[in-house]
């Protein structure tokens, strides 16, 4: 064996470390697993009496397949290995008898001695231990004991001479050891067995394999799928796909909800994961979905659940090519796919549950707000529903569905009161939610507009926006898996109608609303105002002016009223600060503030004119208490 190395032959090393490791690295998953295990995981819908699981048996079965348990995963299978190794660590470190070895040579400390003894005694004390300890001395021990106590007598003869002979005594006092330098030595936290045993292959073995196998293949796979995916979670040849279809988009050809459907179709993610079908066969699914055909095919639910995130990716390489037509339209068979409503028809009455669809299409009532304003019997007639009960289930989605209502939309620059010349900004749009029961308008006060600025707000202007709650999920019982929508917005220049920035999505905002009755919606005082901020990342123009956009707001999940309203940005420098005129007067002459505003050439008061002042003033008052006390005087002459 190599003298300087050191291997841990009694385990008191490499079980600490390891214990070390996993300790560090579980707690903090472990945190997490707790935490997400003890959250609430129950989520309504839209709709309190309405819940998800009242859907078709096989879509319910889909959904379930697809949600990912929260106990039986691989991170929590990792977190009960890795606890249960620091259970077997901890009782082994415990039986593990620890032994200590001197790494620095005190002689004082082995012969027993104080600092500073003298040399005579030292001699004496270290008589008495060589009869105590003297190998020939010592009788009835086994081999290893005395193997022991000839080690321990080595040590005291070399503290004795490094106390007594000069020779030993210099080595000591140069080099801390008797015998002089001594050679370094390395610790490995490993059994000797496992580095020059017959087991030192399998760790070779073990090296070769994490270094030259495990290691590759997950920066292989990383890097594998860096490539192959965007950051949106597209494959790129399915980005390639949508980047040639907007280039190759003729303006004079109308996209409809078919367009879309047709470029879905042929994503590369519908090849690998049906490897055997059509771009047709996959264009039939989306629209056996649409018409909501039975018996549902697991294929179709597998092709329709998808279809978000390649509509969400579409969505930002049409705003990248300022494609209006294409984005607003890509929004729109989202919310046919989510609602599984057919491209024919946008009747938002589609939306609810219980009601004939052949009897709704035939119906000229298209809008939740006009259906609201009928009595129960007409609308039992125009949804072509019998039962109450279902009528009252109806009802409670209608009621539920936000709309938005326009209250305020102004650009913004944090900290300013005007919007600047090359700043960045932002389009803060206020909004109210209201129910299809509510009608009218309702009296919003000036206060619930308003925005305190503080430092933080003037840090984040966007925090407003993340503190309003997160939406609910939302009703779409024929979409295969459970959705939380929302609103996306589009900012385009009005001149031309073309997209300027890329889409805003936003899933946080206030229902509170939709509780109210019509006469507190009506009232103002309990309803609550949502805000939009649409991020604008281009600087102002450098110009003084007016320049206007248009912003359309649309909901991802429900047929509703669309907001689509114009807003002009009005550029022009900050105001002025009035000079202030404080009245101080200047400083005399003779003072030291007069001299330094005579040195910068600035007004002084002279004193002489300040007694000249003074003496003609006496002088007015002298004259005028002598013409008092003259006319007295002549009255006592005259007398």
């Amino acid at each position: 064996m190599d003298s300087r190395y050191n291997y841990d032959e009694h385990s008191q090393t490499w079980p600490v470390f390891t214990l070390s490791v996993l300790v560090v690295t579980l707690i903090p998953f472990t945190i997490q697993a707790v935490s997400n295990a003890f959250s609430s995981t129950k989520e309504e819908p839209i709709v309190g009496e309405i819940k998800l699981d009242k859907v078709d048996s096989q879509i319910k079965k889909f959904r379930s397949n697809r949600k990912p348990s929260k106990i039986f995963t691989k991170k929590n299978l990792f977190i009960l290995l890795g606890w249960l190794s620091i259970g077997a660590l901890i009782y082994h470190i415990s039986i593990t008898e620890v032994k200590t070895q001197v790494s620095a040579f005190d002689p004082y400390d082995l012969l027993g001695v104080e600092y500073g003894t003298s040399e005579k005694d030292i001699k004496s004390h270290f008589r008495k231990l060589s009869i105590k300890f003297h190998p020939d001395k010592q009788r009835n021990l086994s081999e290893d004991e005395k193997l022991k106590s000839e080690e321990h007598f080595v040590l005291l003869t070399k503290a004795y001479k490094a106390l007594t002979e000069e020779t030993t005594r210099e080595n000591y006092e140069k080099y801390g050891h008797p015998d002089g330098p001594q050679q370094a030595s390395h610790g490995i936290a490993l059994p000797k067995f496992l580095i020059e045993g017959k087991s030192s292959p399998l760790l070779l073995a073990l090296y070769i394999v994490l270094i030259g196998g495990v290691l590759p293949y997950f920066v292989s796979s990383w890097w594998s799928k860096t490539k192959t995916y965007t950051k949106k979670g597209i494959h790129v040849e399915t980005a390639n796909l949508f980047v040639e279809k907007l280039l190759n988009h003729k303006p004079s050809i109308i996209v409809r909800v078919d367009t879309i459907l047709t470029w879905l179709s042929e994503a590369t993610e519908f090849k690998i994961l049906f490897p055997n079908k059509s771009n047709e066969e996959i264009f039939q699914l989306f629209q056996n979905h649409l018409n909501r055909k039975t018996p549902i095919s697991d294929d179709q639910l597998k092709a329709v659940a998808i279809t978000p995130s390649l509509i969400a990716g579409l969505i930002d390489f049409a705003a990248s090519f300022r494609n209006t037509e294409i984005s607003n339209m890509a929004v729109e068979t989202l919310k046919h796919l989510v609602q599984a409503v057919p491209e024919s028809t946008k009747n938002e009455l589609l939306q609810l549950p219980n009601v004939d669809q052949t009897i709704v299409q035939e119906q000229k009532i298209v809008r939740l707000g006009k259906l609201l304003t009928l009595g129960n019997e007409e609308i039992k007639k125009t949804l072509g529903i019998k039962d109450d009960l279902k009528l009252k289930e109806t009802l409670d989605v209608a009621t539920n569905i936000p709309i938005l209502k326009l209250i305020k939309a102004e650009f913004k620059v944090p900290g300013e009161v005007v919007v600047t010349p090359e700043s960045t900004c932002y389009i803060s749009v206020k909004v109210v939610v209201k129910s299809a029961k509510h009608h009218g308008e309702t009296q919003i006060s000036e206060d619930k507009l308003k925005e305190n600025d503080t430092l933080e707000t003037l840090r984040d202007p966007y925090q407003i926006v993340n503190a309003q709650p997160s939406l609910p999920k939302s009703f779409a019982p024929f979409f295969p898996t459970e959705r939380r929508g929302g609103f996306v917005a589009l900012t385009s220049l009005q001149k031309d109608t073309k997209i300027t920035e890329s889409p805003a999505f936003f899933q946080k905002l206030s229902l509170s609303n939709l509780e109210l009755t019509q006469e507190q919606y009506k009232d103002g005082s309990k309803v609550s105002v949502g805000t939009f901020k649409i991020p604008i990342t281009s600087p102002t123009p450098a110009q003084e002016g007016k320049y206007q956009f248009r912003v359309v707001i649309k909901s991802t999940d429900y047929f509703t009223q669309d907001l689509d309203f114009p807003v002009i940005m009005h550029v022009q420098n900050p105001p002025r600060l009035e000079e202030v005129n404080y009245d101080i007067p200047d400083p005399d002459e003779d003072s030291l503030a007069g001299a330094v505003a005579q040195m910068k050439g600035e007004k002084v008061k002279r004193v002489d004119d300040d007694s000249d002042d003074e003496d003609s003033e006496f002088e007015e008052e002298l004259s005028d208490f002598e013409d008092i006390n003259t006319d007295t005087e002549d009255e006592a002459e005259g007398n």
